[in-house]
């Protein structure tokens, strides 16, 4: 009898740790045809070089503020973190009953490719993929299982493959661990009563071009995420959703943070705690445009008292939400040796 070992594979889209990963991280993000519409692929690697090119000083500047990104860090931490709650939930450390787990990155170290070889390496004959993004975008979601997907066949490995749900915003563990960094941002505020403070959250944005021809729900999935992590609050707090990393001047997604920002100054209020509702992990866009670019705009509207909260990183119950998952598409994938 066939022995079975499971492998994990979570999908990240990552980011440079050093001036040297910069250029190519860029290049990376822009070459995807779900990011840059260009159907010819030589004109749409040329465009995307020189967009790396033109922007890698700027976006230098940009990274060695939050001393580059720790999106690679937090990955792998929580790699290792779902890797242990896996296995003890058998209680024992058999290496062929506990999935191993490793982190692919579509832009950056350690790559899709690398991870996918790593996990063959170790024997894997049940892969289950699963891709970071909580809600679902053609932009993230869709190109991370199409990597595996070109990855494997390129590597002529066919492992029984397992997909994780496309979208999870509503997982219990997910919203529970964004309930817990709300409570620890507040703690932050001089006056703790719900009623005094905004809770804005902030999502990525998109081009809305993308989001029409594209029929992509990612809008419909933030907004879905918005009321169940104020359902999961107790509705205790008014909230606001806005927008964030607009690039160019073509309509993006809105409204802007910014600009919810500005509202709020206008209406008086004096305490707003802004919430990364679409990353699981710290990077730049929680670490420098929501706390220094955003905090400093509060400041000069006139706003007293504005806090973030940490991205979710290792909290337990977002690690304990990943497993849930793991569990949930290996048991519906009907994988022996299941956890």
């Amino acid at each position: 009898m066939t022995t079975s070992r499971t492998g994990v594979l979570l999908v990240q889209l990552g980011g440079p740790q050093s001036r040297e990963e910069l250029r190519p991280f860029l290049y990376e993000l822009f070459v995807d045809p779900e990011i840059l519409s260009i159907p010819w692929k030589p004109a749409r690697m040329l465009v995307a070089w020189l967009i790396s090119t033109v922007r890698a000083p700027k976006s230098a500047e940009t990274y060695e503020k939050i001393g580059w990104s720790p999106i690679r860090c937090w990955s792998e931490k929580q790699a290792v973190l779902l890797e242990e709650a896996l296995r003890d939930c058998h209680g024992h450390a058999d290496p062929y009953s506990s999935p191993k787990v490793r982190v692919g990155m579509t832009c950056s170290r350690p790559s899709v490719e690398e991870a996918l070889e790593e996990l063959r390496k170790a024997g894997t004959t049940t892969l289950v993929v699963l891709p970071l993004y909580p809600q679902y975008s053609v932009t993230t979601t869709k190109g991370a299982f199409a990597r595996v997907t070109t990855a494997l066949a390129e590597m002529k490995w066919a492992p029984a493959r397992l997909d994780a749900p496309d979208a999870w915003y509503d997982e219990p563990g997910f919203l529970d661990a964004h309930a817990g960094r709300i409570e620890e941002a507040a703690r932050a505020l001089p006056d703790p009563d719900p009623a005094k403070t905004i809770l804005l959250y902030s999502a990525h944005s998109l081009p809305v071009s993308t989001v029409e021809k594209k029929k992509d729900p990612y809008p419909r999935h933030i907004e879905a995420t918005v009321k169940a992590i104020d359902a999961r609050i107790g509705h205790r707090y008014r909230s606001r959703l806005g927008y964030q990393s607009k690039v160019g001047t073509m309509p993006w997604l809105g409204p802007s943070t910014p600009d919810v920002l500005k509202e709020l100054a206008a209406a008086g209020e004096r305490q707003v705690l802004v919430v990364p509702v679409a990353f699981v992990s710290d990077h730049v866009e929680t670490l420098y445009e929501i706390r220094m670019l955003f905090a400093d705009e509060a400041k000069a509207l006139g706003i007293p008292h504005y806090v973030a909260a940490d991205g979710l990183n290792d909290h337990p119950d977002f690690i304990r939400g990943l497993a849930d998952l793991t569990r949930r598409t290996l048991k519906k994938g009907g994988a022996r040796g299941a956890v």
